[in-house]
């Protein structure tokens, strides 16, 4: 089957994409992600539920307050909070687990003890050593934006396994002498991966390694109080690609898609404006992360992703990329991405790299370039966490019709950007499910 292409940039970027795709790197992540898919879908339900329905500061529960109050409400409260950390919460958990156990497995070696001494290696590594609390984590490594280092640590752990052991038994054979002979087969990568987790521990537990980048970025982010307009843009723009670029690989960015990270010193001064004027118009600092990030470049979550949606839906034929944009979409509408972000994949995806930075930054822009315009006010009033994203604007400006126009502009915007990248992806899986060879055509 011939595969046609627009021009030789499409071509270029299709098949790099496919030879990328081949590495064996590649390979075991996107079946770990595969592996996580349906626990992030879940768990990004059970989000919708605590932060839209039940949070106390949740969208539902701004509108009818009486929710907060309501035992039962509470009660279940307390059952979302758990689901939320066995699915979604821990989902770095199951990551290493696949990390370990596809490496393994591509090398011969026993890939269900790789499996658990990864699970294992990252509790360690992510306990935290508390007198108050016996038993307790870092939430951050074990959720999704613990993503990447669980995946890099668990395939350390299976290259462990290939260096420090021979090829496992045949597993189907069930007799005790096999269970043993497994274990001592082992033993040496496990002993060797828990005495690094161990140290890893320390180090972080000693250091706080694991919050120190981050904290540095944040306080850059937060404590930046330039006067100049344009310097916050930039400002605001270098953050924005910064977070997007982390959360593309899974890591940690500086602002949260959902907008829960402290108001910054010019936010608060916007907000103090307007409750003293009464208006968000000629607010005195109109580009902040508030104003353009959060309002309008996180439609769908992190890379604007309700785009990518909603370009699927309209042009894709492949069934699967149709069947995790459908499941993706409720939770999408309230900025929760972890389904579409491991379904599609889009985490470690060359071929969505581009858009995903490129859609938001976008929207930003013209956002900024609207405000500058005078053609709507800037984002400055509390918006309620889970609040669907293109109403973010339009409450945070106390109602403003611009801010919900230029709102449906950038969800148009972002689909028109992530169209030609979902027929380059349809290409890709198609070339790849053919199995051609680069320069083939």
């Amino acid at each position: 089957m011939k595969v046609q292409f627009k021009n030789k940039l499409e071509e270029k970027l299709v098949r790099g994409t496919l030879k990328i795709q081949k590495l064996l790197i590649y390979r075991i992540i996107q079946r770990t992600l595969l592996l996580i898919f349906p626990f992030a879908l879940f768990g990004s339900f059970i989000k919708i539920i605590q932060t839209v329905i039940l949070g106390k500061e949740g969208f539902l529960t701004d509108i009818f307050p009486t929710l907060n109050n309501d035992f039962i409400y509470r009660q279940i409260d307390n059952i979302t909070n758990g689901l939320y950390d066995l699915s979604l919460g821990w989902v770095s958990v199951i990551a290493i687990f696949g990390a370990a156990k596809y490496t393994a497995k591509y090398y011969h070696r026993d890939d269900q003890l790789a499996g658990i001494t990864g699970i294992s290696s990252l509790l360690i590594v992510d306990y935290a050593y508390s007198k108050i609390q016996p038993v307790s984590f870092h939430t951050q490594i074990l959720g999704m934006k613990g993503l990447l280092f669980a995946i890099i640590l668990g395939m350390f752990i299976g290259w462990l396994f290939k260096k420090t052991s021979r090829p496992a038994p045949n597993l189907e054979d069930k007799a005790t002498t096999s269970v043993i002979e497994r274990a001592f087969i082992s033993l040496k990568p496990i002993v060797f991966s828990l005495l690094i987790a161990i140290i890893f521990s320390t180090l972080i537990n000693i250091t706080y390694y694991s919050e120190a980048p981050g904290n540095f970025i944040n306080s850059l982010a937060t404590e930046y109080t330039s006067q100049n307009s344009w310097a916050q843009l930039l400002k605001t723009l270098v953050f924005a690609i910064y977070t997007l670029v982390m959360s593309f690989f899974g890591w940690s960015g500086t602002y949260s898609a959902l907008g829960v990270e402290k108001m910054d010193i010019l936010s608060t001064v916007n907000l103090n404006y307007a409750l003293q004027k009464h208006t968000a118009w000629n607010a005195p600092n109109p580009f902040t992360s508030s104003t353009l990030y959060h309002a309008f470049a996180t439609f769908g979550g992190t890379g604007a992703v309700l785009g990518l949606i909603i370009a699927i839906l309209i042009v894709s034929h492949d069934k699967d990329f149709q069947t995790v944009a459908r499941w993706a979409m409720i939770p999408s509408i309230f900025n929760i991405s972890s389904g579409i972000m491991t379904g599609i994949p889009i985490l470690f995806n060359v071929i969505f790299l581009i858009p995903f930075i490129l859609a938001p930054i976008a929207n930003m822009l013209m956002a900024a370039l609207a405000i500058a315009l005078h053609l709507m006010p800037p984002s400055v009033y509390p918006v309620p966490i889970g609040t669907p994203g293109p109403l973010i604007a339009f409450i945070a400006t106390n109602g403003s019709w611009q801010a919900l126009f230029f709102s449906v502009l950038a969800i148009i915007i972002s689909t028109y950007i992530y169209i030609p990248f979902v027929k380059m992806a349809a290409k890709v899986k198609l070339l790849d499910n053919l199995g051609l060879e680069e320069g083939d055509h």
